[in-house]
């Protein structure tokens, strides 16, 4: 796998393919709260509640995590609190999508599925595409692909998100086991997909680079990451967006999310990288 260094050499870090409009000013998506009550099926936001103290918290010392099917890597700036919004928005997300839709059969409605409840847990986006991802390159691996594109949303922010999100994988590769529980999910006959999330605090507000990985095989899978696959031989798609936290929406949903993360925590795991 490309290491920080290897993604600087191959010129992901070279400013003439940064976009302007993902300069690093945060910018703040519209948020529809009648969509999101709507989407939780509530008729108004409910009424704050204390809960006991969560079994599972990370600690605010490491910088990498599976959460579900997904890579995540975290900026040190990032409160615990906030780190707690991100870990439980991607796991209620990936929960909700497989609750409605099959990742082998469906996989953009399960996709779509996925972006809804990020979007309603309090990450708005201006923009989500999903579109198949052609490789200039005759062999590639899904974790290089990933950051490949995380890079390009990224933009002028790629110097504070990729070395974190290149650490993470870094990390995963060196633990087997860790492998296992992101593919235990992840892969299913001819098909495989996962998710690469890094979470940084830009002008104090933390703010995800969600990046969506999918693939079909013309065989039967039996690795998703750190193997190389003949371009000729799969199809991939991908979906990458940037998400910034909007405290107030995801406070509404905040101990809906949190219950459901807790009641399906056996089957959805969060793991220190």
């Amino acid at each position: 796998m490309l290491g920080f260094s290897g993604l600087h050499e191959a010129g992901l870090f070279n400013n003439r393919v940064v976009n302007k409009m993902n300069a690093s000013t945060t910018i703040d998506a519209p948020f529809d709260y009648a969509a999101q009550l709507k989407y939780f099926g509530l008729t108004e936001a409910p009424v704050q509640r204390m809960r006991k103290q969560r079994m599972v918290t990370l600690s605010s010392v490491s910088e990498a995590a599976v959460l579900g099917s997904t890579v995540a890597a975290y900026d040190q700036a990032l409160s615990e609190e906030d780190r707690q919004a991100f870990d439980d928005t991607i796991l209620y997300a990936e929960i909700r999508a497989d609750q409605l839709f099959n990742r082998e059969t469906q996989r953009r409605e399960w996709y779509g599925e996925y972006s809804k409840a990020v979007t309603n847990c309090g990450w708005p986006t201006v923009n989500d595409p999903y579109k198949e991802y052609i490789s200039q390159e005759i062999d590639l691996t899904l974790d290089e692909a990933a950051l490949k594109i995380i890079a390009l949303v990224a933009g002028a922010d790629k110097l504070q998100v990729l070395p974190l999100i290149s650490a993470a994988f870094d990390s995963l590769e060196k633990n087997e086991g860790a492998i296992k529980l992101v593919e235990l999910k992840s892969k299913k006959n001819k098909a495989a997909n996962f998710q690469a999330v890094p979470c940084v605090s830009l002008g104090g507000r933390p703010t995800m680079i969600a990046c969506a990985m999918q693939m079909e095989s013309r065989e039967i899978i039996t690795k998703v990451l750190f193997f190389k696959f003949r371009k000729e031989d799969i199809r991939l798609y991908n979906a990458a967006t940037r998400r910034t936290l909007n405290r107030r929406a995801y406070n509404v949903v905040k101990d809906i999310v949190q219950s459901e993360v807790d009641k399906s925590r056996l089957a959805y795991f969060k793991t220190l990288l």
